[in-house]
C-alpha cells in the first residue's frame, strides 16, 4: 500500500469506500485541522455551559477516561448506578470479578512461569559440548548392548557416539534390572516421547503483549488496567534488550501489578529490586572498583566500575523529574548507594541479588541527607525513602496523573491539590488518583474529549465499542505497532509521551483508518465482530435507525456537525450506488495489509453501508478523542 498524507488507497470492489477515504482524509489527516477542530468543539461546549458537563457528558467522560472505552450497555449501567458509585467501584478493583479475562489468559502459559523456567524453556539451545578425545569404556559385561546401540546410530563419528550415551546408559540400567530380577519376562518397550520443538524466545514477549491487549478489552477492572499501563510506561523497559525479553514477564506480574493502587514507595522499591529494571538500565553491572593482582598472563589492574544510568533515570524519570532540583553530584552519590544491586545469572536464573563485595560502603550525601558508611544494601533503601517523600516527586507524579486523566496541560490547581494528597497520604496512589478524578477540574467542560487516544487505547476502545471477539495475536499487535506504539517497544526509558502531538503523524493516522476499515469488514485474523448481535433489535433496512444506534455505541450519540454531515453524505452516496452497481461479491479479496481468517469461508460481513458507517465513526475525531 502507498501511504501518503493526503491519499489512502483501499483495494475494494465498492467504489463508495473511496468516498469514505476522501472524507476522512479531510477530517483527520491535516494535523492542524484536527487540533483546531477539537479545540473549537471544546470552546463551543464551554461557552454553552462553562461550569460543568451535562449528566450524559459526565457518564461519557468517566467511561472514556477511567476505562479503555465503553462496551454496549456500559452507558446505561453507569447511568443506573451513578457516576460517583462507578468511580468508587473502579478505585476498588478487588471488588470486581476478573474470571472472564483470567479464562482467556490461561491460553498464554508463559504468564505464570517463574523467570528461571522461562529462561530454561525459551532460551535458544547452546552448542553442544565437544566430545572427550578419550571416552571412557563401558565394562565388559555391558559392551554388547553399548556397541549395539552405537552401531544403530547413523552417525559414525565420536560426536554421534556421545549423542547416543543417554540411550546407552538407559540400556545399561535396564540390563542391570533384568539381572537383579532373575529371568523376568520382557516387557514391551514404551514408545519414545518426541522431543519438544524448540520454543521461539519472542513468544514470551508476544504472550505478554497479547495479555495486555486482552486485559484492556475484556477486564472488568478497567481503571486498574489503565494504571498498569500508566506505570509500565512511567517505569518503561524495552522488551528486546537482550535478556529483558525473559525478565519482563515477572516485571509485569510481580513488580507492577501488585502495587499500582498502593503506596508509591512500595512500587518504587519493587522497581529498584526488579531484575528487568536492573538489566535495562545496567545497574546490575555497577560496582565499586576492585583491584586484582598480577598473574603470569595478566598485569595487575582494576575491575568493575560505577554505572550511573539507573541513578539518573531514578531521579529524572521515576521520581523528581528533570527540574526536580537534584545535581550531577546527587546522581553520582545515588549510583554509589546502588552498587552491588545485581542479578543472579541473568541468562540462567534472572533473580535479584545483593553482593556486598560489589558495594561502595563509604559515606554518601544525597539531596543534603547524610548516609553513614557501612550501611550495605540499606543505602539504596534510604535513597528510595528520601525520593518517595520529596515534594518534587509528589508534584511530578501528580502532574503526570493529571495529564493522563484531565488534559495535556492540566490546571495547576488540581496538580497542587493532588500533590498535597500524595504527601499527606504517605504516597497513596489510590488517594492521589481519587483527588484527581473526583475534582471539579476533571468534570469541567474543558476536559471533555480533551485527550487523544494512543494507538493501544484506540484499538482497545474500538474492540470494546463493537463488542469484538479477539485473540489479541500478531495481526492486531502489528497494527498497533504500525500506528507508532509497539507494546513494550519504546527503546528509551522515558516511555511514550502522553500528549496528542505524539500520535498525530500522517502515517499513524492512516494506519488508524486502515484498522477501522479492516475491523468494520471482519478482515483481521483472529478478530471478529458479530454485526447481528451488535445491531440487535434494529432493522438493518432502516439506515437512519442503524446510524443512530452506531453513533450511540461509538460516541454516546454526541457527534459534531462535520461528522454527521460526512455520515449523511456517505449514506446518500451509498443509496445512489445501490441503484446502479451490481451486488458485491462477498468472497472478494479486500486487503489493507491484514491476514485472512485462514478458512475457506469468509467471515460474517455486514451490509456494506454498515461497515462504512462504522469505519467513519471509529475514524472520527470524536472517537479518537477521550
Amino acid at each position: 500500500m502507498n501511504y501518503s498524507a493526503t491519499r489512502i488507497e483501499i483495494r475494494s470492489p465498492r467504489k463508495s469506500l473511496s468516498i469514505v477515504a476522501n472524507l476522512l482524509t479531510l477530517v483527520l489527516f491535516s494535523q492542524p485541522l484536527f487540533l483546531v477542530t477539537a479545540r473549537a468543539q471544546r470552546s463551543q461546549r464551554a461557552a454553552k455551559n462553562p461550569a460543568s458537563m451535562t449528566e450524559d457528558q459526565r457518564i461519557a467522560h468517566v467511561l472514556s477516561r477511567l476505562t479503555f472505552g465503553a462496551r454496549p450497555g456500559d452507558f446505561e449501567k453507569v447511568k443506573a448506578m451513578g457516576v460517583d458509585a462507578f468511580i468508587a467501584q473502579q478505585l476498588d478493583p478487588e471488588s470486581l470479578d476478573a474470571g472472564s479475562v483470567i479464562a482467556k489468559l490461561k491460553r498464554l502459559p508463559t504468564l505464570g512461569m517463574a523467570t528461571p523456567v522461562i529462561i530454561e524453556q525459551y532460551t535458544p539451545p547452546k552448542p553442544g559440548a565437544s566430545p572427550s578425545p578419550n571416552p571412557a569404556k563401558s565394562p565388559d559385561n555391558m559392551a554388547a548392548p553399548s556397541q549395539k546401540l552405537i552401531a544403530q546410530n547413523p552417525e559414525k563419528t565420536e560426536a554421534g557416539k556421545m549423542a547416543a550415551l543417554p540411550a546407552i546408559q538407559n540400556e545399561m540400567q535396564m540390563e542391570a534390572k533384568k539381572e537383579d530380577a532373575g529371568r523376568m519376562p520382557a516387557l514391551p518397550a514404551a514408545a519414545p516421547k518426541p522431543s519438544p520443538p524448540p520454543k521461539n524466545p519472542q513468544m514470551v514477549v508476544t504472550e505478554l503483549q497479547r495479555a495486555k491487549l486482552l486485559r484492556a478489552v475484556y477486564s472488568e477492572r478497567q481503571l486498574y488496567e489503565l494504571m498498569v499501563e500508566f506505570w509500565e510506561n512511567h517505569f518503561n523497559i524495552f522488551a528486546n534488550k537482550d535478556d529483558d525479553r525473559y525478565l519482563l514477564t515477572s516485571y509485569d506480574r510481580d513488580t507492577i501489578r501488585p502495587f499500582v493502587m498502593g503506596r508509591f514507595r512500595d512500587l518504587l522499591g519493587a522497581n529498584a529490586h526488579s531484575p528487568a529494571m536492573l538489566y535495562y538500565l545496567d545497574n546490575w553491572r555497577s560496582s565499586v572498583l576492585r583491584p586484582y593482582a598480577a598473574t603470569k598472563d595478566k598485569p595487575a589492574g582494576v575491575d568493575g566500575g560505577i554505572n550511573e544510568n539507573y541513578a539518573r533515570e531514578l531521579m529524572e524519570l521515576h521520581t523528581m523529574g528533570v527540574d526536580g532540583g537534584y545535581t550531577q553530584k546527587d546522581v553520582q552519590e545515588v549510583a554509589r548507594c546502588f552498587t552491588g544491586w545485581t542479578i543472579q545469572k541473568p541468562n540462567e536464573q534472572g533473580l535479584f541479588l545483593y553482593r556486598p563485595g560489589l558495594h561502595d560502603d563509604g559515606e554518601k550525601i544525597v539531596l543534603g541527607h547524610k548516609i553513614l558508611a557501612g550501611g550495605g544494601i540499606a543505602d539504596g533503601e534510604r535513597v528510595l525513602d528520601i525520593l518517595a517523600t520529596n515534594p518534587a516527586t509528589a508534584h511530578f507524579i501528580a502532574t503526570k496523573l493529571a495529564r493522563r486523566f484531565i488534559s495535556d496541560d492540566p490546571p495547576k490547581s488540581v496538580i497542587d491539590r493532588a500533590a498535597g494528597v500524595f504527601l499527606k497520604s504517605d504516597g497513596s496512589i489510590r488517594e492521589t488518583l481519587r483527588a484527581i478524578i473526583t475534582s471539579p477540574e476533571f468534570f469541567s467542560t474543558k476536559a471533555y474529549r480533551a485527550k487523544m487516544r494512543s494507538p493501544f487505547e484506540y484499538v482497545a476502545a474500538a474492540m470494546r465499542a463493537l463488542n469484538a471477539e479477539t485473540d489479541g495475536d500478531r495481526p492486531v499487535l502489528d497494527a498497533i505497532g504500525r500506528m507508532g506504539q509497539p507494546l513494550f517497544g519504546r527503546i528509551t526509558p522515558d516511555g511514550y509521551a502522553d500528549r496528542a502531538d505524539q500520535w498525530l503523524s500522517s502515517g499513524a493516522l492512516v494506519a488508524r483508518f486502515n484498522l477501522a476499515s479492516a475491523l468494520a469488514t471482519n478482515r483481521i485474523k483472529g478478530t471478529k465482530i458479530d454485526f447481528t448481535r451488535l445491531l440487535s433489535g434494529v432493522d438493518e433496512t432502516k439506515k437512519d435507525s442503524v446510524t443512530a444506534q452506531l453513533i450511540r455505541l461509538t460516541v454516546f450519540g454526541d457527534v459534531s456537525a462535520g461528522t454527521r454531515a460526512a455520515l449523511e453524505k456517505n449514506l446518500r452516496s451509498e443509496s445512489a450506488l445501490n441503484q446502479t452497481a451490481p451486488p458485491p461479491n462477498p468472497t472478494a479479496n479486500v486487503s489493507v495489509g491484514y491476514a485472512g481468517n485462514g478458512t475457506s469461508q469468509p467471515p460474517a460481513a455486514a451490509p456494506p453501508y454498515i461497515s462504512e458507517l462504522i469505519t467513519l465513526l471509529i475514524g472520527s475525531p470524536e472517537f479518537q478523542q477521550r
